[in-house]
């Protein structure tokens, strides 16, 4: 006569085994698809060719700015691509004068603007086509330099914009989460 204790025993250990074996293969397909989505260039693009950027900013301060930003990207994985997340944030790099003290110029690298956009989920073998947009809203119009404070010998270029950029997800039914990130990329010079 076989015990309760052992029946159930046994039960709990093909339950934990085939959990396992369950979670093992995910993980697996999961970090197999990260490797085919991540080593084909093409799925992953930024259309800088039909990007808009228009800031309006001059030696009086910032008046206003918009952007558009298409980018697309393939899923050629196993898994749908979820919580797709598109950060920017651009920052301005300028000689202050007399800063901190009177007679001394620091260089300032001041963050301008900043923005987070959720796409949604890329279903598994398609390929989604997005277009990040902001507006005047995303700026920080505070943060600009005054032309009083600004070190118009250091250059040129005078000012030098910077971007960040991160685009996270979740993959493998939420057990992977991907950033990728291009940090301090140049996208402007003034004058």
């Amino acid at each position: 006569m076989v015990r309760v204790s052992r029946v159930f025993r046994l039960i709990f250990r093909i339950f934990i085994l085939l959990l396992t074996l369950s979670i093992t293969v995910v993980a697996f397909l999961g970090g197999l698809s990260s490797v085919m989505i991540l080593q084909e260039t093409d799925n992953i693009g930024i259309d800088t060719d039909d990007a808009e950027f228009n800031l309006d900013y001059d030696l009086a301060g910032f008046h206003g700015g918009n952007f558009t930003l298409p980018f697309n990207i393939t899923n050629a994985g196993y898994f749908d691509l979820e919580n797709l997340e598109f950060s920017l944030s651009i920052s301005i790099n300028y000689s202050h004068i007399d800063y901190p003290v009177s007679g001394s110029n620091e260089t300032k690298n001041v963050i301008v603007f900043e923005k987070s956009e959720n796409f949604g989920t890329i279903p598994q073998g398609q390929t989604g086509f997005f277009i990040f947009t902001a507006d005047s809203s995303n700026f920080f119009p505070a943060k600009f330099p005054n032309a009083t404070v600004v070190n118009y010998l250091r250059g040129p270029p005078v000012f030098e914009f910077y971007a960040n950029i991160t685009l996270s997800l979740d993959y493998s039914l939420g057990m992977h989460q991907l950033a990728l990130s291009i940090i301090n990329l140049l996208i402007g010079e003034l004058p």
